[in-house]
């Protein structure tokens, strides 16, 4: 079977930008949101208090409201992303939260919406592979105060082969070819004169039934899927054969996922 995909022109602006401006109203329905990375954040931050944090590439506000609940007072959140429809969302959300300390910028991680030397934090969770990494690291080093935190959470693309998509779903991997490996990450950050001080994997037991699978897939909750052409269709089809084949419990699916946080420092 064939695979039709979009150049690559199109992928990065057009075909994005719509695919988030549709799932926008049930994003947080379809992804999980992880809140250990949110905990290691605070730690690595050695109790600074009242300091700015930029959270971007925020989509409808999941990792924002854990920042800010886990922060509390100690922090305002700037929550930057292009799409417009994501950001709508993300204000209603922390709002109907009770939450006051953050503003929305609406804006490209390419060309941060910051002011030079103005924030102490900049997060951004399995958003980097949207980004121009060499352009977003630019202005990550302008906007940071000195001796200012980047962490960037996000997928190694040998952790996503190992996923239950990577493992499952047909060309899920070779489709998905915007994610990095750490090496490549390292000499990004290497070339933009800033240093990685640590990482830590996060491991994920996950279980799931094959109905709800099915359910994330044809709502394309990973903009992956929307890379797939006509035939989508098709191979979600075979996933669910891959999945009948290598489990008995079509309501107990089990595998493990895994996460990279990275500590970078100006």
């Amino acid at each position: 079977m064939e695979l039709g995909i979009q150049n690559e022109f199109t992928v990065d602006k057009k075909v994005m930008r719509d695919h988030f401006s549709k799932i926008a109203s049930k994003y947080r329905s379809v992804r999980t949101t992880d809140t250990k990375p949110i905990l290691h954040i605070k730690n690595r931050l050695n109790g600074k208090t009242r300091i700015n944090i930029a959270d971007v590439g925020c989509g409808d506000g999941r990792y924002s409201l854990e920042l800010l609940r886990c922060l509390d007072d100690d922090c305002f959140l700037h929550c930057i992303d292009t799409n417009e429809e994501m950001l709508s969302r993300l204000e209603d959300y922390l709002t109907e939260q009770n939450t006051l300390n953050f503003c929305v910028r609406q804006g490209d991680a390419n060309k941060l919406p910051l002011e030079s030397d103005s924030v102490e934090c900049i997060v951004t969770f399995n958003a980097i592979h949207h980004f121009d990494i060499q352009k977003f690291l630019g202005e990550t080093l302008r906007s940071l105060k000195e001796d200012g935190h980047l962490f960037i959470y996000t997928r190694l693309r040998n952790q996503n082969s190992r996923s239950i998509w990577g493992k499952y779903f047909p060309l899920f991997t070779e489709i998905e070819n915007r994610l990095y490996e750490l090496d490549e990450l390292k000499r990004h950050i290497q070339q933009a004169d800033m240093k990685i001080y640590s990482t830590k994997v996060f491991g994920y037991q996950r279980d799931s039934s094959l109905e709800r699978l099915v359910e994330q897939a044809k709502n394309k909750h990973y903009s992956t899927f929307e890379l797939y052409d006509s035939t989508f269709g098709n191979y979600l089809d075979e996933f669910r054969k891959n999945i009948l084949k290598n489990y008995e419990d079509m309501d107990n699916i089990t595998w493990q996922d895994e996460n990279i946080l990275l500590e970078i420092k100006k």
